[in-house]
């Protein structure tokens, strides 16, 4: 089994649920999807990877750290069962980060710790339709923010109508903000103004350097 792969390394998780852990990223070629503001637009194209068998990419990562992230690009356009599978054999914490528009088997269900799913809103844009409701398989919600006063309502319809609960959702700034604390704040202030009970967190790669 081989995987189109952009790159290995081993950070500090930058978003998420599971921002400050030392993890190693798997970052798989190839996306569906053309956000207006994605940072990783050079994971796009698949033939843009390199071609890895699972043990070469075993070989890369750093083993002694306990959290393995599998990201993209959109992880799910590739089968990471046996990848997942080699992953635990080696007590490794698995964290999925998708998009959520391919809906994982129940295999992978079982060996993954962590999805992370990253929905889109018009700002990407795009004008998706999810369906969450019959089967709210996500860990967390992962929404970015470029105008909170009309993406928090677009965040806010999208919760009322796959039945979310509002402690699973998280928003974040929009990374391309040259000023981003400031971002970061305007956030926080927007979602106090919209009494809603989402969580705000940052891109820790925005305020610190560290790879």
């Amino acid at each position: 089994m081989k995987y189109w792969i952009i790159e290995i390394f081993t950070s500090i998780q930058g978003e998420g649920e599971v921002i400050g852990t030392p993890s190693n990223f798997v970052r798989l070629a190839g996306c569906h999807m053309r956000c207006i503001w994605c940072d990783t637009k050079y994971s796009w194209h698949k033939y843009d990877g390199k071609e890895l068998s699972i043990q070469e990419i075993i070989s890369k990562i750093n083993v002694s750290v306990k959290t393995t992230t599998i990201t993209g690009g959109e992880p799910l356009l590739q089968d990471i069962i046996p990848l997942a599978e080699e992953l635990k054999k080696l007590e490794q914490r698995i964290v999925v980060e998708t998009s959520g528009t391919i809906k994982p088997n129940q295999k992978l269900m079982e060996l993954v710790d962590v999805f992370s799913v990253s929905p889109k809103l018009s700002n990407a844009g795009y004008r998706l339709k999810y369906n969450f409701k019959d089967d709210d398989w996500a860990t967390y919600y992962k929404f970015v923010i470029v105008n909170p006063k009309t993406d928090i309502p677009e965040v806010i319809k999208f919760v009322e109508e796959n039945r979310i609960d509002h402690r699973k959702v998280l928003l974040q700034p929009d990374g391309r903000r040259n000023d981003y604390v400031n971002a970061l704040k305007e956030l926080a202030d927007s979602v106090m103004e919209f009494g809603v009970q989402f969580r705000v967190l940052p891109q820790l790669h925005r305020i610190i350097s560290y790879r």
